[in-house]
């Protein structure tokens, strides 16, 4: 018999992608420049700065605010979703 199991996972949703878009251009970043500088897939950048995405890992979170050198809280908020799945036994 199947149990679901409810997981909270651990992430962090950004607040604003014209906020991030601004501080990018503020910087001098291009999509292409920040997520070098980050180590992340230019389409990961992508998707936050066009708003198609919101949630990311806090690691990639917190280098894009390094990169960006503002706080991290003045980009993104942290959130827990949850996940349910099913375990046979």
């Amino acid at each position: 018999m199947p149990t679901t199991v409810i997981e909270g996972r651990f992430e962090v949703r950004l607040i604003s992608h014209q906020s991030l878009r601004q501080y990018m251009g503020f910087r001098g970043y291009s999509i292409r420049k920040l997520a070098a500088r980050v180590g992340c897939s230019h389409s990961t950048i992508g998707f936050l700065v066009k708003g198609t995405r919101k949630n990311t890992r806090p690691e990639i979170a917190r280098r894009i605010a390094e990169a960006l050198d503002c706080p991290v809280e003045a980009l993104f908020a942290a959130s827990i979703s949850q996940v349910s799945r099913e375990i046979t036994a």
